[in-house]
């Protein structure tokens, strides 16, 4: 049975003869014909601000004045209005840039031809419709992961600031020297994984410094507030050291009960010597450090130190200045002997028996017929 013949012309034969009767025969091409998509895609919520190439940009409709609203053109379809922290200039954040991991071109809005002439030429987004055409999405893609290479090219403000605290944490515990940073191999290397990275790399030792230092000033502001949020006292022990060079250090450090229990030991500080090692020199150092903490007498716990007498004298110069209702009593109670020490002490006084100092020799212990001759 052969199959009927329609009657009346397919709605592919009618599109075919009418644009043939109005317009010439199109020339033929080896790219798709475009077909337009009826809405543009959905994105995610952009961010608050970001940072590229070290400028702050913060979304306009966060600062804006309440009778402030979006433009009717379809280009804020598929981007919004950041300002330039720099310049407070408006500028244009592409939405399409983001989800294909390119670098944001942040055009400054002064018309909307730079704008459509971006998202027609990049993401093939007709500029009059403001529709996206699917039949060059597979070139666009292969266009944004050459563009992204597989990265994104700019960080939110959270990642630069992560990145510049595990920087610093990589070179004060591997002692990193700061013109380290400045190689061009290591630059090379930081390039492979990330291009972006290089646009918050400092590109001088000086500004490693400054890095490090406010490091250090924000963590020594941490530890004094969790110092004064302590749940016991504080105690304090310190220890005398010459250096090769030769310079005398002293450290000093702390041992408290933190809010969550834990029971914390941090070093408050090394300080040069200078002058005759005192009790009072040592006190007064120790002291000055212990101000700089705002640790009050009230806080204050126990000294845990070496047997030198001159500890004993630089606990009691720092108790009399921090505790003065304290009487003398009170202070040699807060005094504690290192337990090390008094270890150590104790074994040599069992090994030499009765032996005065200069008659003891380490090697006769190792023959006990001349040590006991000798006791």
């Amino acid at each position: 049975m052969e199959p009927s013949t329609p009657t009346s012309p397919s709605p592919s034969n009618i599109i075919r003869l009418d644009l043939t009767s109005l317009t010439p025969s199109p020339i033929p091409t080896s790219s798709p014909t475009p077909i337009l998509s009826p809405t543009p895609i959905q994105y995610h919520e952009s961010p608050d601000e970001f940072v590229q190439g070290g400028i702050t940009y913060v979304k306009r409709a966060i600062i804006a004045r309440k009778d402030f609203r979006q433009g009717t053109s379809h280009i804020w379809k598929y981007g919004l209005q950041y300002i330039r922290d720099s310049d407070k200039k408006e500028v244009y954040y592409c939405h399409e840039c983001r989800v294909g991991k390119s670098k944001q071109e942040l055009f400054v809005i002064n018309g909307t031809s730079r704008i459509r002439n971006h998202l027609e030429q990049k993401h093939q987004i007709d500029p009059q419709s403001g529709i996206k055409r699917k039949g060059s999405v597979r070139k666009s893609i292969i266009d944004q992961q050459k563009d992204g290479a597989a990265s994104s090219i700019f960080f939110w403000k959270e990642s630069v600031e992560k990145f510049k605290e595990l920087l610093i944490r990589w070179i004060v515990y591997c002692h990193i020297a700061f013109f380290q940073l400045e190689n061009q191999y290591f630059r090379e290397l930081l390039l492979f994984l990330n291009p972006a990275l290089l646009n918050h790399l400092p590109k001088a030792a000086k500004t490693i410094r400054s890095w490090v230092m406010n490091a250090f000033i924000s963590k020594k502001q941490q530890l004094r507030e969790d110092l004064h949020h302590s749940r016991s006292r504080i105690s304090i022990s310190f220890d005398l050291w010459t250096s090769p060079n030769p310079y005398a250090i002293l450290g000093v450090v702390a041992m408290w009960i933190d809010t969550t229990g834990m029971r914390r030991v941090t070093a408050l500080g090394m300080r040069r010597i200078y002058g005759e090692h005192t009790g009072e020199n040592l006190g007064s150092v120790v002291l000055e450090l212990l101000e700089e903490y705002d640790i009050s007498g009230d806080q204050i716990g126990y000294f845990m130190l070496d047997n030198a007498s001159a500890n004993d004298t630089a606990v009691e110069f720092i108790l009399k200045d921090l505790c003065p209702w304290m009487k003398s009593k009170q202070r040699r109670h807060r005094r504690l002997r290192c337990l090390g020490h008094v270890i150590n002490l104790c074994c040599q006084a069992f090994l030499m028996g009765r032996l005065r100092n200069n008659q003891f020799n380490p090697v006769t212990l190792l023959d006990p017929l001349t040590y006991l001759g000798r006791a």
